[in-house]
């Protein structure tokens, strides 16, 4: 009996070792930049469409990281280096005229942009004509 259990377990193992999970289809958790290309597949309306469908995780607010700063807790939006607006401007640019849109998490949104973007930077690059 414990040889039959110790033969299960090492089928197990290796079955577990041989299986590889999939990458999500529907976003792009892992990544910091979604291309023209990702937009094209979707056929979002907005900026916000985009970012709702691929990285939905990065509209939600973090914690201020010191009590001294005065930092948005929230991500905020950059239209080709520029301070746009907060995170719900995203739904007043169009999908068609986005290039790319490139995301900061707290720690390089602050060494990117300045302290008061720790919440993170949502930056959105424009298509050129």
């Amino acid at each position: 009996m414990h040889r039959t259990s110790a033969a299960v377990c090492a089928l197990g193992i290796a079955l577990a070792s041989c299986m590889h999970t999939a990458a999500p289809t529907s976003g792009l958790a892992n990544q910091s930049v979604i291309t023209r290309t990702d937009i094209e597949r979707i056929h979002a309306g907005s900026a916000l469409d985009i970012v709702q469908r691929y990285r939905a995780d990065v509209l939600t607010a973090h914690a201020p990281s010191s009590v001294y700063l005065d930092k948005h807790i929230h991500p905020v939006v950059f239209l080709n280096g520029q301070y746009y607006g907060a995170v719900d401007e995203l739904r007043n640019i169009p999908a068609d005229g986005v290039e790319e849109i490139h995301f900061f998490g707290g720690p390089d949104a602050v060494s990117k942009f300045g302290s008061q973007y720790g919440g993170g930077v949502i930056q959105i690059v424009s298509r050129t004509s």
